[in-house]
């Protein structure tokens, strides 16, 4: 079984356009670095609003020989 993190975060950017990221992550990021980074983002009116997740995927290593 092949395990992986993926960390997403979806942004409302000041124009009301939505933008979303995604990335594999060794490990879920801290709840309070990521609010304390996109709060300052908000601040700075670089983006309205913002949400974020990370979870677990597990796939099977297959053969296809």
């Amino acid at each position: 079984m092949i395990t992986k993190v993926i960390f997403v975060v979806a942004l409302i950017m000041p124009n009301g356009e939505y933008q979303t990221k995604s990335s594999l992550v060794e490990a879920c990021p801290s709840i309070k670095q990521v609010g304390d980074h996109y709060q300052q983002r908000i601040r700075d009116g670089e983006i309205r609003d913002w949400n974020a997740t990370c979870f677990i995927m597990q796939f099977e290593e297959k053969d296809f020989t």
